[in-house]
């Protein structure tokens, strides 16, 4: 058998070539992009107690979506006013959105006991 990279001459129970290291097929060496690790934990669509203006619906989809609360208000602003269907949806996810009550620490922080 013959490496296909450099033409090393190799025996057929080696898996990688000796000359250049290149694995003898490409099914046995898969190369993967995405890094390993846990998985990202889910996004749950909740109220946020502590960026509330009103019941915590805008702030809750803002940081579902990854984006600024105050955005996310006045995309609520300007659809009351053009379509007025914040006026049915707000009542309704206040109604069925759990509520967060717990507050996110900032990155690398660590609770302390006193």
């Amino acid at each position: 058998m013959f490496c296909t990279a450099c033409g090393f001459t190799m025996n057929d129970e080696h898996r990688y070539c000796a000359r250049c290291g290149k694995p003898a097929t490409d099914a046995q060496f898969q190369w993967s992009a995405v890094p390993q690790g846990p998985p990202p934990p889910p996004k749950h669509l909740e109220r946020d107690m502590y960026d509330r203006k009103i019941a915590g619906v805008c702030s809750g989809f803002a940081k579902y979506f990854g984006m600024d609360p105050t955005v996310m208000r006045l995309i609520w602003v300007v659809l009351f006013f053009t379509t007025g269907l914040p006026l049915i949806a707000y009542p309704i996810c206040w109604a069925v959105m759990s509520r967060n009550d717990y507050r996110a620490l900032p990155a690398g922080a660590s609770y302390q006991r006193v």
